[in-house]
């Protein structure tokens, strides 16, 4: 008995909890009397028999499932410690290997932290600082209002932050192989608040118009207090 390689491993990453299906892509050499599915251990999760169509579990009965007509195992609820190397070979006159999965179960990755502060450069347009964190590792880029189109991506092992601006949008995107996550924030709104305040009424000349109001009221008032005096004194020659 010897041993065929049909082709190199293929790395499979799924999320803790989800499902992989593993297939066997190349049916033309499947000729063959039994088909067993191994794991890293050289433990038999499954054996079919090619001729009979029977079917026998070892291991994972709960949390594996085998199609007889694809010859394809799905590993199901998949833990962190169901990650390792998956093989299926076949044998007949000979033992052949006819597909192998290197399975990493991950979890997905947590939100992004996206932080900014900026600096207002005229009426209608601001520079906007921005960092990018994801776990242990930041990013940081500066962004013009007007001009909104840089890229930055950074990538350890199987992780990647990516910070772009699109349409005025900062994108902080944080991923792995299963999930992503994004944290954004639009220029526009920083530098809004800005133009919104240039558009009030300027403080000082509510403090103008307060103070010619008051002394306006004060002369009246003297003018009025003023009017009464004479009066009192007028209707008292008279009488």
């Amino acid at each position: 008995i010897y041993l065929n390689h049909l082709r190199f491993p293929g790395h499979v990453f799924v999320q803790t909890g989800g499902s992989v299906k593993l297939d066997i892509k190349n049916k033309t050499l499947l000729h063959f009397s039994r088909l067993i599915w191994m794991n890293d251990k050289s433990e038999n999760i499954v054996r079919f028999i090619n001729e009979s169509g029977g079917l026998k579990y070892y291991i994972y009965k709960d949390s594996v499932d085998f199609n007889n007509k694809t010859l394809s195992l799905t590993l199901k609820n998949t833990q962190k410690t169901d990650s390792g190397l998956y093989t299926a070979k076949t044998i007949r006159e000979k033992t052949t290997l006819v597909a192998e999965y290197n399975v990493s179960v991950i979890d997905p990755v947590d939100f992004p932290v996206l932080k900014r502060n900026f600096t207002i450069i005229s009426v209608h347009a601001c520079i906007v600082n921005v960092s990018c964190s994801g776990r242990d590792h930041t990013i940081s880029d500066s962004y013009h209002s007007n001009n909104c189109t840089q890229e930055k991506v950074k990538s350890f092992g199987i992780q990647t932050l990516a910070l772009y601006c699109i349409d005025n949008v900062v994108v902080c995107n944080y991923s792995n192989p299963v999930s992503w996550k994004n944290d954004i924030i639009e220029i526009n709104q920083l530098c809004t608040p800005h133009e919104q305040n240039n558009s009030s009424f300027p403080l000082h000349w509510l403090l103008v118009i307060a103070g010619v109001l008051v002394l306006v009221f004060t002369a009246v008032s003297v003018l009025y207090c003023t009017y009464k005096k004479r009066k009192k004194s007028m209707s008292a020659l008279i009488k």
